[in-house]
């Protein structure tokens, strides 16, 4: 008897390890079901820019910014990070805010450049390329600080612009000015500039004043709309890092 009770507690043991492991690869799946919805937005967005319907290619690229940042915190919620999560990410982020972005700005303003325009727009791509490479070798390095600039940020930064001056007439200065400002963000994504992850612990405050300060959020949101808001924090976030490390530079 005691030997088949033995038995017994040996085979329990075996299908709960069964069991967690099953339940383990069902919890991987969901993290990847996000980024694949992530990939999946880019090339809606690809879609749309190309039939000329520019607003929904630009809010196809904050849908799949949405899905990246729930693909990794639904990843570290349930433990399941790993390399091939990593690399799944960074292909998709290459759809949704490498090329979404530069086919998009392509299409809606640099066209008018000819072959210069499609040389502007793949630069960005391919800096974007270049940043999602080396995040993929160093990116457990990168736990407060980004090298250079997400692409994530690049990406939505130029739709939440293109969103917010779509009925600017076609003017050459502002051409001059978004071929400029795809350049820049290129240059920024291949970088050393560290930028904020926003992992970073949150001050010991009152409970109330977070409140407060996502009240205040809402009601601007609700007042500037959604994209305005969007374009504002972005170049908040661009402009408050970038002061920040010339300034550290020159304190050096």
């Amino acid at each position: 008897m005691a030997l088949i009770d033995k038995i017994k507690q040996k085979k329990d043991v075996v299908l709960q390890s069964k069991n967690k492991i099953n339940l383990k690869k069902g919890l991987t799946f969901i993290p990847n079901l996000f980024t694949l919805g992530n990939a999946f937005f880019g090339f809606c967005s690809i879609v749309f820019a190309a039939t000329g319907k520019f607003f929904p290619a630009g809010y196809f690229i904050l849908l799949g910014a949405l899905m990246d940042a729930l693909d990794g915190r639904l990843a570290r919620l349930f433990k399941t990070q790993s390399s091939f999560g990593v690399q799944l990410d960074s292909l998709s982020d290459v759809i949704s805010f490498c090329l979404a972005p530069a086919f998009l700005i392509y299409v809606w303003q640099l066209k008018y450049l000819g072959f210069l325009g499609i040389i502007f727009s793949s630069i960005f791509l391919l800096a974007g390329l270049l940043r999602l490479a080396r995040f993929n070798v160093i990116h457990e390095q990168q736990t407060l600080f980004f090298l250079g600039v997400p692409t994530t940020i690049a990406g939505c930064f130029l739709a939440t612009l293109m969103l917010n001056t779509i009925k600017i007439a076609k003017n050459d200065f502002f051409l001059i000015f978004i071929a400029f400002l795809q350049l820049l963000l290129a240059f920024l994504m291949i970088s050393t500039i560290p930028f904020p992850t926003f992992k970073q612990k949150l001050p010991n405050l009152n409970k109330n004043l977070y409140l407060v300060f996502f009240i205040i959020l809402f009601a601007i949101i609700a007042v500037l709309q959604f994209n305005r808001v969007l374009l504002l924090l972005f170049a908040f976030y661009f402009l408050n890092t970038i002061f920040i490390y010339f300034f550290r530079f020159e304190k050096k």
